[in-house]
């Protein structure tokens, strides 16, 4: 695969502006979810002033010869509190009054005692959209005097002019606050989450692209957070990982190697076995008696050199997939695991439906389900019995009565080059888990003890996609036994 440059992200869609413009955004809408509050505030606190104002201005009637004053006073007072009529109610009811003619009608009458802050920011919004200004009514206690009522009527320009200012201050000091806040937080994450982050990144990165290279030694200190786990466990399994391809790439060149010398063995011993078949010719009554324990041998070492090939094949095994009967394999491999009598009662029983059928390669089960046969007559039982449950997933029990698997055997079951019999090469159930597992299956140990052992298959069942079945000739009940072909007999250990 050729090696890729990753993708780098562009800096207006990085993780660090990201998290800048998120961080904005949030306090935005932090700020404007406080806007509306902080008008109605602002919208309260300007009518008290103007209210306070207006007290003032009508104290200086009170304070005057007879409560009169001039015309040209009493408008220079209403003007300075900016307000076109102001009385006050004490609790006496006497009511002091300065006024001056009003050009229009009262739009609007605020009770500062009654008004409350959703509907005081629900003013103020309805002012700042309103085209035009009006007259408008504002009643509230004095700050001076609690008893005392003061009730002014005055034009709304002011008030509209001073909140426009209000809501453009606002929003500069919200504007403000989440840019302070958004870059702090922002230089806060970025140290805290972006830069480990990335050295994260640049960690895998260069795993991807040499695997087996060292990593450079850390720059900061561990961490003891969740970053700090990341980058801990990311090393660890980098470390295993680095392991194991170093441990695959000696073993691959071991396997070469094992393949070339095993190629060549099978050569000689292709001869040895011409000469051994000679012998048993030979006039010397001694020569004679040794040469079917030669030839045996010879024979292992030729199944040896070929399982040791097979099972050094790159890839999984290739498959020549044809739908076939399932009981007919197991009578086939049945009569192959027994090409001799034996005393007492043995064999295998075969308990499978003739219904069910499979689409694999018959070939390569066949070389499985002979292993499993040849291993349970081998070690000592007396009768394999074979069962099948049809289904999604067709699953196979090969049962028989053996003495059971040591435990010593047990650890090491599927393991390449691990036999727990004397003169095993410990392939054959090595190659039978990689066949199941090509098959999309698998095989396993189900139990083992002194009643005997339990492997269990299991195989993807029939496909309505799949071609029809293929007819497999088998010798009838009682007929003479197939003998296996030599393949088939070097495929079982």
């Amino acid at each position: 695969m050729a090696d890729r440059r990753p993708d780098v992200p562009r800096p207006a869609r990085s993780l660090s502006i990201r998290l800048l413009w998120l961080t904005m955004g949030f306090v935005m809408v932090a700020q404007a979810l406080i806007l509306v509050p902080s008008l109605g505030r602002a919208y309260l606190d300007w009518l008290g002033t103007r209210i306070e104002a207006s007290h003032l201005a009508a104290l200086a009637l009170e304070a005057a010869p007879d409560q009169i004053l001039g015309e040209e006073l009493e408008d220079r007072l209403l003007r300075l509190a900016g307000v076109e009529v102001v009385s006050l109610r004490k609790p006496d009811q006497r009511v002091l009054a300065l006024a001056r003619p009003l050009e229009g009608p009262i739009v609007r009458t605020v009770d500062l005692d009654a008004i409350s802050l959703p509907r005081a920011a629900a003013d103020v919004l309805e002012i700042l959209v309103m085209p035009k200004t009006g007259l408008m009514r504002v009643i509230g206690p004095s700050a001076k005097e609690p008893g005392t009522l003061v009730d002014i009527v005055m034009r709304s320009g002011a008030l509209k002019r001073d909140m426009h200012v209000a809501l453009v201050r606002i929003l500069a000091e919200a504007l403000a606050i989440s840019l302070v806040a958004g870059v702090l937080l922002f230089l806060a994450l970025h140290w805290l989450l972006v830069r480990p982050m990335r050295r994260l990144t640049g960690s895998i990165v260069a795993f991807r692209r040499d695997p087996e290279a060292a990593p450079p030694p850390p720059a900061t200190p561990p961490r003891d957070d969740e970053i700090g786990r990341a980058q801990s466990e990311l090393a660890a399994m980098q470390e295993e990982l680095r392991r194991a391809l170093w441990q695959k790439s000696r073993l691959a060149a071991l396997g070469t190697a094992v393949t070339k010398i095993n190629h060549d063995m099978r050569g000689i011993l292709a001869t040895a076995l011409l000469i051994s078949d000679r012998l048993t010719t030979s006039e010397d009554p001694k020569v004679r008696q040794m040469a079917p324990t030669l030839l045996a041998a010879i024979e292992r070492a030729v199944a040896l050199c070929k399982q040791t090939l097979d099972y050094a094949r790159e890839g999984p095994p290739p498959l020549d997939l044809r739908r076939f009967a399932l009981a007919s394999l197991v009578d086939e491999a049945a009569r192959a695991a027994e090409p001799y009598p034996r005393e007492g009662p043995a064999g295998v029983e075969n308990r499978v439906p003739r219904t069910i059928e499979l689409y694999a390669d018959r070939e390569q089960l066949f070389r499985v389900l002979l292993n499993l046969f040849r291993n349970a007559f081998e070690a000592g039982a007396r009768r394999v019995t074979v069962t099948a449950e049809p289904g999604e997933v067709v699953a196979i029990t090969v049962a028989d009565d053996g003495p059971g698997l040591p435990a010593k055997v047990r650890e090491a079951l599927f393991s390449p080059f691990t036999s727990g019999r004397r003169g095993g090469t410990g392939l054959g159930l090595a190659i039978a888990r990689d066949v199941m597992r090509t098959h999309g299956g698998d095989i396993a140990l189900e139990r083992t003890g002194p009643e005997g052992t339990v492997f269990r298959l299991t195989l993807p069942g029939e496909s309505p996609m799949e071609p029809a079945p293929v007819e497999v000739a088998t010798a009838p009940r009682g007929a003479a036994p197939v003998q296996p072909s030599p393949a088939r007999d070097q495929a079982a250990p």
